[in-house]
């Protein structure tokens, strides 16, 4: 394993290693998880989204609950062969949901050349909506949700579905293909400073959904690619959110974390419209080890 896999494959640090590391940038990520993690209003009519990533061959038929729509963001097989996908396929023709939507991740490698992109558009026939830097619209009792899914992420090594890492900075462009009035948006990596191991997200992934919040935020992101990076957080799009990922990219500092407990004292725990962001990664831990069950989120 390449160090860089070694990185977005580790357990998650414990609290103790993580302060030891940097203080105050677990201060501030204290601060933060207490904004992010506020629940939601209720819903009066949920949807069931049952979300999962990088099972990487695993099947975990078992822990899947039921649910109204099925999310896979990507890395499906570990190797990407024909062999292992057809597998995967059968699992997931398998599974009861009636909406199930899929990507791909940098491990799923046919899924890249020509016959394999010809191939997998085929899952439609069999109730499985494979998306490209595509969208999609279903419609559950009654209301619609337009998805768009991608499974690029930033450069490393000879994996599939990769941009380059040169120029990846604040600039969105990459993901302008991404349309304005996305409801439900599935790529495969995370944006950074949010579920990535406090920064190994995409920059410019980041600025593009900002982009979206001026006019049409989605209600849900779910991602993976970072193992140790599995969890759920409720994006609030305000100050204390953008001094958080400010904190993120300078790597801590006291004077921003101070910064960050003004913001949230002064209003940053308002209760507008939010993101719910998901790192559903299924495998984690030392070498991978661990199997954690979907990520359940009414929307």
């Amino acid at each position: 394993m390449s160090g860089f896999d070694a990185i977005i494959n580790r357990k998650a640090p414990s609290p103790w290693e993580l302060f030891k590391t940097n203080p105050s940038l677990y201060i501030a990520s204290k601060l933060y998880n207490s904004l992010n993690q506020q629940l939601l209003r209720p819903l009066s009519t949920p949807v069931r989204t049952i979300c999962i990533s990088d099972t990487h061959n695993t099947d975990i038929s078992a822990l899947i609950p039921p649910g109204d729509i099925l999310i896979h963001a990507g890395d499906l097989t570990h190797s990407g062969t024909p062999r292992e996908l057809q597998v995967t396929f059968d699992w997931l023709v398998s599974l009861p949901h009636e909406h199930k939507i899929v990507i791909a991740g940098n491990h799923d490698t046919y899924l890249q050349t020509a016959e394999g992109r010809s191939w997998v558009h085929t899952w439609r026939d069999r109730g499985i909506i494979y998306l490209e830097d595509e969208a999609h619209t279903i419609q559950v009792r009654g209301r619609a949700f337009k998805i768009f899914g991608s499974p690029f992420t930033p450069q490393h090594g000879n994996g599939a579905f990769q941009y380059p890492r040169t120029g990846v900075t604040g600039t969105p462009s990459r993901w302008s293909v991404i349309p304005n009035n996305t409801d439900i948006l599935i790529t495969h990596g995370p944006p950074h400073g949010h579920l990535d191991l406090a920064g190994l997200g995409c920059r410019a992934l980041l600025a593009r959904i900002w982009e979206l919040g001026r006019t049409h935020q989605p209600v849900l992101h779910v991602f993976g690619h970072i193992h140790g990076g599995r969890g759920i957080e409720n994006m609030p799009w305000n100050s204390a959110q953008s001094i958080w990922e400010d904190i993120v990219l300078k790597k801590g500092g006291w004077f921003h974390t101070m910064h960050l407990l003004w913001a949230m004292l002064l209003g940053g725990r308002d209760n507008g419209i939010r993101t719910i962001a998901v790192n559903a990664s299924v495998v984690g831990g030392p070498r991978d080890r661990d199997i954690r069950p979907p990520v359940v989120i009414d929307i």
